[in-house]
């Protein structure tokens, strides 16, 4: 299990018609129980770089593969199914406005899976109680508060025991109160065997966190590069 490759970006350049991660080649090998930080300061392109973790993101060269498929050579519903594997906190335009936040958050597990509803709903209840969240928000994103917002941002990610999950500045989203569960929960998720990638403005947010860090790197303009720190 510790040597099984989740995710692999082989010399993935994007396609000239994306516009925000640079046109360089991308190369980055996630083993299941790996957790990888990521300093960017540039959101749009940590988004970006989520997307083409995802499969989300035209290539004119080179592979990402995920589970050992490529997600090119992949099409419905197994496309989905896939993506059913990966839990992301989005850093913006994660919610659809029209449903309720509880809604949101249990809507992609049962899309992408065929898990007991009533099952998920339990699991749900659980992961809310310890985001410190009464239950599952009945409110619609734009009635919550910002706060409440990435509490349930961290539920729908952690639902349903993802392989992979993308987590885009969640240092920068959540009080210390909420990151001491956080990161229990990524711990817990290490412990089974997911991988993990998180994207940060600077590296020492995640400080009480780096005993489980596997890899720090940095994504710039000159893409995506390792670093040690001292």
């Amino acid at each position: 299990m510790a040597n099984k490759i989740l995710l692999d970006i082989h010399q993935a350049k994007p396609s000239f018609d994306e516009n925000y991660l640079p046109p360089v080649a991308f190369d980055l090998k996630v083993k299941a129980g790996e957790c990888v930080i990521i300093e960017c300061r540039d959101l749009e392109v940590a988004t970006a770089f989520a997307d083409l973790c995802s499969g989300m993101v035209a290539l004119r060269d080179g592979k990402v593969l995920f589970k050992g498929l490529d997600w090119f050579d992949l099409k419905e519903p197994r496309l989905s199914a896939l993506r059913g594997c990966i839990g992301r906190v989005f850093q913006k335009n994660g919610w659809m406005d029209m449903y309720s936040v509880a809604v949101n958050i249990l809507l992609p597990s049962l899309h992408h899976t065929r898990i007991d509803e009533d099952k998920l709903v339990d699991q749900a209840m659980t992961l809310c109680r310890k985001f410190g969240l009464p239950g599952l928000p009945m409110d619609t994103a734009r009635e919550a508060t910002m706060i409440d917002l990435f509490r349930a941002s961290c539920v729908r990610a952690l639902l349903n025991n993802p392989d992979l999950l993308l987590l885009e500045y969640p240092a920068e989203s959540s009080s210390a109160e909420l990151m001491s569960p956080l990161l229990e929960m990524l711990n817990i998720a290490q412990n089974r065997g997911a991988g993990i990638i998180c994207f940060t403005r600077q590296f020492s947010l995640w400080n009480d966190y780096k005993d489980r860090v596997t890899h720090w790197m940095r994504l710039q303009e000159k893409g995506l590069t390792s670093i040690r720190l001292g």
